[in-house]
């Protein structure tokens, strides 16, 4: 009976090393866990005096958030002061959902930078409008990789129990 508490302790400090993601609880100046950042407001602007328009960016962006920038500001600016494009991020697909309705446009448009990186044509690249919702996605690969962590977090916990159903049958 102590083997196989031996094996069962051995198994779940394995399972936890290589099944979990490392957690940071340290906890910042505002007494919330630097793994959980708090809301985010960023004003952009040059000068005082600039006129100021609202908007948000979600998604694959290092600083995600809502925005005040100057009016005239495009999405590549935009995208480029919240800290750039994370790695994950799928350049081809950027949603923009439009927050007024003006020149009768689609509330939702969508947006390839990675053809604008790959040519340099700015016309490819829109002027942001006030109340806009910038939504940079994800990678469809990076879901599969979530996937096969929570597939290998399952062979874990099945391995586990096999061995433990094993030696506790033997």
């Amino acid at each position: 009976m102590r083997r196989f508490y031996i094996i069962l302790f051995i198994l779940s400090g394995i399972g936890i090393c290589f099944a979990q993601e490392s957690v940071r609880t340290q906890t910042s100046t505002n007494g919330r866990f630097s793994d959980r950042p708090s809301a985010s407001r960023y004003i952009l602007s040059s000068s005082s005096d600039a006129l100021l328009m609202t908007v948000k960016v979600w998604g694959e962006v290092q600083k995600p958030g809502l925005y005040d920038i100057p009016i005239g500001t495009d999405l590549v600016q935009l995208i480029s002061s919240a800290g750039g494009p994370k790695d994950t991020a799928q350049l081809s697909k950027i949603k923009i959902i439009h927050g007024s309705k003006q020149d009768r446009q689609s509330p939702v448009s969508k947006v390839n930078v990675r053809e604008f990186l790959d040519t340099g044509d700015h016309t490819l690249i829109p002027e942001i409008k006030p109340n806009d919702t910038i939504i940079v996605p994800m990678k469809p690969s990076q879901y599969i990789r979530i996937s096969l962590s929570w597939t290998q977090q399952l062979i874990a916990l099945v391995s586990a129990w096999a061995l433990i159903e094993y030696y506790r049958n033997r």
